[in-house]
């Protein structure tokens, strides 16, 4: 579903470019979602392809107004995701100085921050971002993520649950936040909670092969192997209704 989506705002962005060459927050975004189209392309080659677009965009937007500080923001977005760590983190510092008040500034900041291994001043960016737009629960999730990766599960969770509670209220439904908390409680040995919570997040949509490997790999964490070979066969090769017992017997096409 997110690929599909990213496929339309990448033809919504190409149409905007047009209309408007001389716009730098419009080339910025357009370097953005090709930015982001990268990540789900099928091969190495589109995906490179689609960076060394996403670059030119973005260096044109910043050529075009230095003091943009959108257009900093993602141009750093773009060279963290090419491996360019260095100019990444001076242009991303550099566009938090100069948009302080910008949600983009401090979440790009904390990503490279976070790349970098920075987890404690990442934290602090995402949270920033968060406090200027409170119902992004995608900052949540990175910052529960950090929390985990430096083994504080019970703050972890509650970011994660924080998550949920904003899906919840806004009629969001995304399973994202599920599979975070299993993850989390896998890592702590707690696997039945982790199973519950992955088996959960397949409720929002049983034909998501991904969403099945995760739930794999939690199985397979617990060492619970028979129950894992299904699940695990529905995300790669794919499964019919009757093979399906976990997800409500629903046919399941394999990921690529």
């Amino acid at each position: 579903e997110r690929a599909a989506r990213l496929e339309q705002a990448l033809e919504e962005s190409t149409l905007a470019v047009e209309l408007a060459p001389d716009d730098s927050n419009v080339q910025a975004i357009h370097a953005l979602v090709l930015d982001w189209n990268a990540g789900y392309a099928q091969t190495a080659d589109e995906n490179q392809a689609l960076l060394v677009k996403a670059e030119q965009q973005a260096s044109m937007a910043y050529l075009r107004d230095p003091n943009n500080a959108l257009a900093l923001a993602i141009y750093a977005e773009v060279l963290l995701d090419q491996g360019k760590l260095a100019q990444a983190a001076q242009h991303a510092q550099q566009a938090v100085d100069i948009a302080p008040d910008l949600m983009d500034t401090h979440r790009v900041n904390g990503l490279v921050l976070e790349t970098l291994g920075q987890y404690r001043v990442a934290i602090e960016e995402y949270e920033k971002a968060a406090a200027i737009y409170p119902n992004l629960t995608f900052l949540y999730i990175r910052i529960g993520v950090i929390y985990r990766e430096l083994q504080v599960y019970d703050v972890a969770l509650e970011q994660f649950a924080k998550a949920i509670r904003i899906n919840e209220a806004n009629g969001v439904q995304d399973p994202i936040p599920y599979i975070a908390i299993a993850k989390t409680y896998s890592r702590m040995g707690e696997f039945f909670v982790a199973a519950l919570n992955g088996e959960k997040a397949l409720n929002f949509d049983p034909t998501d092969a991904n969403t099945y490997g995760q739930l794999g790999d939690i199985y397979v964490r617990s060492r619970n192997y028979e129950g894992a070979m299904p699940v695990l066969k529905c995300a790669v090769l794919g499964c019919i209704a009757d093979e399906n017992e976990v997800g409500g017997f629903v046919p399941v096409e394999g990921l690529p």
